[in-house]
Order: C-alpha cells, then structure tokens, then sequence
C-alpha cells in the first residue's frame, strides 16, 4: 500500500494534469520542453536512475485508459 506522502504527490500531481489538459497543443509542448529543461538542468550530479527506482511512477495517467486501444490510435497517423 502507497504512502500518505505518496498518494499526496498523486494527488497533486493529478491536479496538475487536470489543468495541463486544458491547455492547447501548444502550450502543453512548450510546457513539456520547459519541464523537461528543468529537469535535465537540476540533475547535476550525474546519478543514473534505475528503472527500478522508478517502477510505478506516472501509473495513475494510465487508469481508465486501454493501453491497446491508445497505441492502435497512436499508429492510425
């Protein structure tokens, strides 16, 4: 069973999924290029991450989805 402090990240995390899907194209890539410079910046210690360390991690965007379904319509194009 997760955490109270992991549920609580879920949580949030959630939330501000709800809001980026509100945006448009657009802003959800220039969000995603500026998240992903944010991190790739603040990770200067050089550590590799295990998948292992990270098993799980973003499972609650999937809930509801047919994951199969999702990557036939992902191919459609």
């Amino acid at each position: 069973m997760p955490s109270i402090k992991v549920m609580n990240a879920e949580l949030r995390l959630n939330e501000i999924l709800s809001q980026v899907k509100k945006l448009n194209k657009l802003d959800q890539a220039v969000l995603l290029k500026k998240i992903k410079a944010m991190v790739h910046s603040s990770d200067k210690t050089g550590k590799q991450i295990k998948l292992s360390e990270i098993s799980g991690l973003g499972s609650a965007l999937w809930h509801g989805i047919n994951i199969d379904q999702y990557v036939d319509d992902e191919r459609q194009w």
